[in-house]
């Protein structure tokens, strides 16, 4: 029986809580085998006005977020690849490397919503079921031009963004209990996000 696979992307600057939320319900509810944080290297559609924080400290803080879970790795296939990272060539990759995995690509409601503008998008559904993680009372997204075969998976929706937390640590604000222990260690120790030793 093949193994079956999450990939969560994103930019992870910082990883939170909600991201590990969203990685254990998919774990839990959709019955996988493991799921990955995939680090974005230079994801095409993200805004350019702030640039993301250096990779190294991306991984590293992924890492951090998930080193004390037997359930979620960090994959950074696309941290190495040179221009713009499109899914369909990193799900392209994983099949190549690992043929026997049935895998699942997890994302929101918001990114759900763009689908219709990714590249290739149809590949990319060809090579992974497509998972929509929806906040509690509300509708997952509808489009004419997205697949029917989108899964959906409603989740406790935690009020925590990464954009926030950069605020948060800039500003000297608390920022405990709202990313793991390890990723707010690792954000202070490096000087993160204008963040001091608090």
């Amino acid at each position: 029986m093949a193994r079956r696979v999450g990939l969560l992307g994103g930019t992870f600057d910082p990883p939170h809580l909600g991201h590990l939320v969203v990685a254990e319900c998919a774990r839990v509810e959709l019955h996988l085998d493991e799921v990955r944080l995939l680090v974005a290297g230079d994801p095409w559609m993200k805004s350019t006005t702030s640039p993301p924080s250096p990779v190294e400290d991306r991984v590293a803080m992924a890492a951090a977020a998930v080193a004390h879970d037997p359930h979620l790795t960090v994959d950074t296939r696309e941290v190495g690849r040179a221009g713009p990272t499109f899914t369909a060539d990193t799900l392209s990759a994983l099949h190549d490397a690992e043929p026997d995995v049935d895998w699942w690509f997890v994302l929101g409601e918001d990114a759900a919503l763009e689908l219709p503008r990714w590249s290739r998008v149809a590949e990319a559904f060809a090579l992974a079921t497509f998972v929509v993680v929806t906040r509690p009372g509300h509708a997952a997204p509808t489009a004419e031009e997205l697949p029917n075969a989108l899964v959906h998976l409603e989740i406790p929706q935690l009020e925590v963004s990464s954009t926030e937390l950069r605020r948060r640590f800039a500003q000297g604000l608390a920022t405990r209990y709202l990313v793991p222990v390890t990723v707010d260690r690792y954000v202070r120790d490096h000087g993160l996000y204008g963040a001091g030793d608090g």
